[in-house]
């Protein structure tokens, strides 16, 4: 039986690609609604601009088959405006009349001159003159008509043309495959776009097939539109030392003197000199120094230095721009309240997805609304500094224990639904990809977290500081020392399945058996020298890229793709904890193999494992 050829291979066959796109480019709606955007383009044009130079600068259009439709579709609905109103010369609109050539006619001066006439009479010098130049009557007419068709275009877009608003959708100003792509990214009017590209960044994210020069052309045609709602929010925040999250907690230092002045704001608010509180345990004369203080004492590892002053330079700033420069000790619970109502609705200024250093031009502290968890882990940051001060004698009262916490009373509810953590299908599938790849150092190292950390359950931290030298043979099977969290030490059982990974990686490196090789050696390793650790950038991007590519590539279905986008190392500590739960290990046990201080916190976070078991067994009785 003959095939029967789609209407499109059939268009494909009997008209050329051009033809097609022209077609595409004619059913597109550009015009919608009159604005003075439309006007100046059609005033442009008959001045003599070229027509897709003036649909690129008036109507955000690049492409000059779409810029001849869009014209077309602008043209059609002025006449009919024209028509409307009555006017007789609505014909003149969107014709283009060809400007008068430029002359090389000399002055008459010049001409008598040139030709030498001085002994002429001026009748004849201006008969031969006439001659040689006759007037151009054409092109004065030409001349007439453009007028004509400029008046018209000025009178209608007095009384027709629409001004664009804030509340206007975005399908009435934008041509309908742009608006379709915006309102699927849920920008439903100008209003909510403009606020979009004031916060920066990559605004367009959500855009298919919108890369940064599309996106520089819907924000052009924005500001033509509305000219000040494409200004960007102004987000400078001052910082006493911006590369103070990343140093190492025995070299964390405050700048005393910034070179930046832009910096130096929240520095003489919050590091301004007073005298000692009297009783306090601290040498700190300021709430910088105080911050310090605390961070040295409390922080065990570069993550938690960075993850604790990044929360107090958020509270500190808070202070500085919107209690007016206030104190810790003059913080009361309306403060505290205040607080937690902005972190439940950061306002536009303090949210940049701009890729700047802290303290410079287009930085902010937010990148976007909190969730759940990151407003209770903030509040906790704060409160456990204020409870760290009171403690010392530097405060005289901690409001912070007066405050409920929205976020932690919801907490548990939300980490029951997701604990970040890999299915058994999910993990496979993974596995399966890594062995899948040819062999390399990088192959091997990923293999290795995998299996290991979803069969021990290590903390990053944790991973980056362990060496061979760690690990012992113990009753009956193999353990390792940990320095956790806080610098406390555990012991962690290393299952059968997790040492056998270890051992394969070992061999791969080229260290032997465990029992041969060098104590000295990381456990996790540079893919260029076996006996050289990695830092936690490296691995964080490592374990990212490799679980990003599986997941794209791997064959579950679309739902657990997607909630597995953004999977990280942590996830295989979720991971262990889940499958552990989910067999039955008693809750004492994972709790002292995760380092949790209390019981309550692994209850907690990994409830997921009943909940599979719930939809596993509902889902079987009503199949």
């Amino acid at each position: 039986m003959a095939e029967t050829a789609s209407p499109v291979l059939a268009a494909t066959k009997s008209k050329p690609i051009k033809d097609l796109r022209r077609a595409g480019a004619s059913n597109l709606r550009f015009v919608t609604r009159l604005g003075p955007h439309h006007f100046a383009h059609l005033r442009a044009t008959a001045e003599g601009i070229d027509l897709v130079q003036s649909a690129r600068r008036y109507l955000g259009i690049e492409h000059g088959l779409e810029a001849t439709t869009a014209h077309r579709q602008a043209v059609d609905l002025v006449r009919a405006l024209a028509r409307r109103r009555g006017d007789s010369a609505w014909r003149l609109i969107g014709v283009l009349i060809r400007p008068r050539e430029a002359s090389e006619r000399p002055t008459l001066d010049e001409f008598i001159a040139e030709r030498a006439l001085d002994g002429w009479s001026e009748i004849e010098q201006l008969e031969f003159y006439e001659a040689a130049f006759p007037p151009d009557k054409k092109g004065a007419r030409r001349d007439r008509l453009r007028q004509r068709q400029l008046d018209l275009l000025r009178r209608l877009e007095t009384s027709g043309a629409e001004v664009p608003r804030p509340e206007h959708h975005v399908d009435g100003w934008f041509d309908e495959r742009t608006a379709a792509k915006l309102i699927g990214a849920g920008f439903i009017n100008l209003g909510e776009l403009a606020k979009a590209v004031a916060v920066g960044g990559r605004w367009y994210a959500g855009l298919p097939g919108v890369g940064k020069g599309k996106a520089q052309r819907i924000v052009d045609h924005l500001h033509t539109l509305i000219p000040a709602a494409a200004v960007p929010v102004k987000r400078l925040f001052a910082l006493p030392s911006p590369a103070l999250a990343s140093l190492p907690i025995h070299s964390l230092q405050f700048e005393q003197t910034p070179s930046d002045p832009a910096q130096q704001s929240l520095q003489l608010l919050h590091q301004e000199a007073h005298s000692l509180v009297p009783g306090s345990m601290l040498a700190a004369t300021s709430d910088l120094q105080a911050v310090q203080s605390w961070i040295q004492t409390h922080a065990g590892s570069a993550a938690t230095v960075k993850s604790f002053w990044r929360e107090a330079r958020v509270f500190m700033l808070w202070l500085q721009r919107e209690r007016g420069g206030l104190r810790f000790v003059d913080v009361k619970v309306e403060d505290c309240l205040a607080f937690r109502a902005f972190t439940e609705n950061i306002p536009p200024a303090w949210i940049s997805r701009e890729r700047a250093k802290p303290g410079q031009p287009g930085w902010a502290p937010f990148r976007g609304q909190l969730s759940e968890s990151s407003r209770h882990h903030l509040l906790n940051i704060v409160g456990a500094l204020f409870a760290y001060l009171k403690l010392a004698n530097y405060l005289t009262q901690n409001p912070w224990p007066l405050i409920k916490s929205r976020a932690s009373m919801k907490k548990t509810a939300v980490n029951t639904v997701d604990t970040r953590a890999f299915t058994p299908d999910g993990q496979a599938e993974i596995v399966r990809f890594i062995e899948g790849q040819p062999p390399s150092p990088a192959r091997a190292r990923m293999l290795f977290i995998v299996e290991f950390v979803s069969g021990v359950g290590l903390r990053t931290a944790e991973l980056l500081r362990a060496k061979l030298s760690d690990l012992r043979f113990a009753s009956g099977g193999y353990v390792m020392q940990v320095m956790g969290k806080g610098g406390k030490p555990r012991v962690v059982a290393i299952p059968p399945a997790a040492l056998h990974a270890l051992e394969e990686y070992l061999r791969y490196r080229g260290l032997g058996d465990l029992g041969v090789a060098p104590g000295g050696a990381p456990l996790l390793a540079s893919v260029k020298d076996p006996m050289e650790p990695i830092g936690y950038q490296a691995l964080y991007l490592t374990v990212r890229t490799w679980l990003g590519r599986a997941i794209n590539a791997c064959a579950l279905p679309y739902a657990e793709r997607q909630a597995l986008n953004g999977a990280s190392a942590h996830w295989l500590r979720h991971t262990f904890a889940t499958r552990a739960i989910e067999r039955e290990v008693p809750m004492e046990v994972v709790q002292a193999q995760l380092g949790h201080a209390s019981i309550s916190t692994t209850m907690n976070i990994y409830a997921k494992a009943p909940l599979e078991r719930q939809v596993q067994t509902i889902s079987k009785a009503f199949q």
